[in-house]
C-alpha cells in the first residue's frame, strides 16, 4: 500500500479524483480515501500544518494502515531565484533548520530512497529539480532570512513538513517520496504569491503521480 499525503486537501484531490474508492474515514479528524490506482493500492490524507501535526498524522497512518511507502505532494518555497513558481521539485536530503542536537553532531538530515516513484520521476519528468530541501516551523517572509538559510544549508526549498514526514518514514522503515511544487520566493512578498500559485499550480505534483500510478506499479517493500 501507498500513502498519499498532502498538506491541504487539494494537494491530493487528483489522487482521490483517479481513484477506484474501496473505503473512506477519519483518523484524528482527518478524512482519508483508500481505494486503487492502476495496480496501486492508495491511502489518500491531508489536513496538517507544521512539523508536530505532520509527524502525528504520518505515525498514525504507518501504524494503522502499515504502509509500504509514502508520496507526498505540496507546495513549498524557492530559496534558489530560478527556481520559479510553478517548478516541481523532488526532495533528495531533508533538514530541520531549526532543530540543533550537540550531542550528534549538529544538523542531522536524512537522505531519500531510491524507490520507484523517485526513479520514474527521474526517468520521465525531465523538467523536475532534485535538491535538498529544509523544513522548520516558521513561514519565512524575508529575502535576508531566505538567503541566510539557503546558504548556511546549501539547500534550494523550504518548507514546513518535508524534514519530519522523511524522519518518521525512515524511523519506521518506510520508503518515502517528496514532490513539491514552488508557489513563492519565501520573501516579503510570500503571502500575496502564495495565494495566488496555490490554486494555480498546487495540484501539479498530485497530478503527475497519479499519472505515474496509473501507468506504473509504485508499491513496493523497503528491505530492512
Amino acid at each position: 500500500m501507498i500513502l498519499s499525503t498532502g498538506v491541504f486537501l487539494p494537494e491530493i484531490k487528483p489522487v482521490i479524483d483517479n481513484m477506484i474508492t474501496l473505503e473512506t474515514g477519519e483518523i484524528l479528524g482527518r478524512t482519508y480515501n483508500r481505494g486503487v490506482i492502476g495496480q496501486n493500492e492508495i491511502v489518500a490524507t491531508s489536513g496538517f500544518v507544521g512539523k508536530v501535526e505532520t509527524a502525528v498524522i504520518t505515525q498514525k497512518f504507518i501504524d494503522i494502515f502499515k504502509p509500504n511507502q509514502i508520496i507526498f505532494t505540496s507546495g513549498a518555497g524557492a530559496l534558489d531565484d530560478s527556481l520559479e513558481p510553478g517548478t516541481l521539485v523532488v526532495g533528495t536530503e531533508f533538514q530541520q533548520y531549526d532543530v540543533f542536537l550537540p550531542m550528534r553532531s549538529g544538523m542531522v538530515s536524512v537522505n531519500t530512497d531510491e524507490t520507484p516513484a523517485m526513479q520514474h520521476l527521474r526517468e520521465h519528468a525531465r523538467k523536475i529539480k532534485f535538491c535538498k530541501i529544509i523544513s522548520g516551523d516558521k513561514i519565512v517572509m524575508s529575502k535576508k532570512e531566505r538567503d541566510s538559510l539557503r546558504n548556511r544549508f546549501n539547500a534550494r526549498c523550504l518548507d514546513m513538513d518535508s524534514a519530519v514526514l522523511a524522519r518518521v518514514a525512515s524511523i519506521n522503515n518506510v520508503g518515502f517520496t517528496v514532490l513539491k511544487v514552488v508557489l513563492d520566493y519565501c520573501d516579503e512578498n510570500s503571502e500575496k504569491d502564495f495565494s495566488m500559485n496555490f490554486e494555480k499550480f498546487g495540484h501539479y505534483p498530485a497530478e503527475l503521480i497519479t499519472e505515474l500510478l496509473r501507468k506504473h506499479m509504485l508499491d513496493f517493500k523497503k528491505k530492512k
